[in-house]
């Protein structure tokens, strides 16, 4: 059985507010995981503010000014130290454990270092367009390649409460011992989506999945109002995971087959 270990959120890239934050320490308690921030600072932006052409729009005059190393360093700082206090008000309201690991440099290179299969590393879309949207496609496209889990978190969340939705494609599917475990610990519901024909083992409450797209399991729910729902990672099963995460507004948990 997979046990996780940490819950990596890259925090550097547009994930550091508060509520992304929030929604990942409730997530880390529920898995009973270690709440990992990672902040990567953009070091690019550091080397292209030394270029004597470079140029931003203060967000105060709306005007171009130089980009200032000097500057720069500070604010990041700023963000850091934020950030760092949202990890610890989330971490003290849920009672999670946490740790916080600032590096720089690269975004891929640093969160596929740290992780490993024990892992489950954190995909949250920006709450606004335009900010962190570069850093969450890396971070995805990272998420894709890296051995660790994935969870792809919706843009907004509504419910606390509801089923575990365990979507197998067979009767020996890992991530199905995986959704019980949670569902025992959430003290939740546990509903199985299988393929027409599937007995699975000690499971009632199983729906029929006609296929693996998302209107397939989008169809097989209906009106049911889960909390979570966990797949195995196939092919494609990142771009499954993000599209349900959307359109069902719950967090979607995309395992690695073992």
């Amino acid at each position: 059985m997979t046990r996780f270990h940490r819950l990596v959120l890259e925090l550097g890239h547009g994930a550091a507010d508060p509520e992304t934050i929030r929604e990942a320490a409730a997530f880390a308690q529920l898995v009973d995981a270690e709440l990992h921030a990672l902040f990567v600072e953009d070091e690019t932006l550091l080397h292209a503010s030394a270029l004597p052409f470079a140029r931003e729009i203060s967000p105060l005059s709306y005007q171009w000014r130089k980009l200032e190393p000097d500057r720069l360093e500070a604010e990041l700082k700023v963000a850091v130290d934020q950030a760092r206090q949202h990890v610890e008000a989330a971490a003290h309201a849920t009672g999670v454990r946490r740790s916080f690991e600032v590096r720089r440099g690269d975004l891929a290179l640093h969160v596929t270092d740290i992780c490993i299969a024990s892992d489950i590393v954190v995909i949250s879309p920006p709450r606004r367009m335009g900010n962190g949207t570069h850093g969450f496609r890396r971070l995805r496209e990272t998420a894709r390649q890296s051995v660790a889990s994935v969870l792809f978190l919706p843009p907004n969340i509504g419910r606390k409460h509801g089923s575990i939705v365990a979507v197998v494609g067979s009767a020996i599917d890992a991530n199905l011992d995986v959704a019980r475990r949670i569902a025992l610990h959430a003290r939740e519901q546990l509903l199985v989506l299988a393929p027409v024909g599937s007995v699975i083992a000690g499971e009632t409450n199983i729906r029929t999945l006609l296929g693996t797209a998302t209107q397939d399991v989008v169809a097989a729910l209906g009106d049911m109002r889960e909390r979570l729902i966990v797949m195995t990672r196939v092919d494609a099963a990142e771009d499954l995971g993000s599209a349900l995460a959307a359109a069902r507004g719950v967090p979607v948990l995309v395992t690695e087959p073992i």
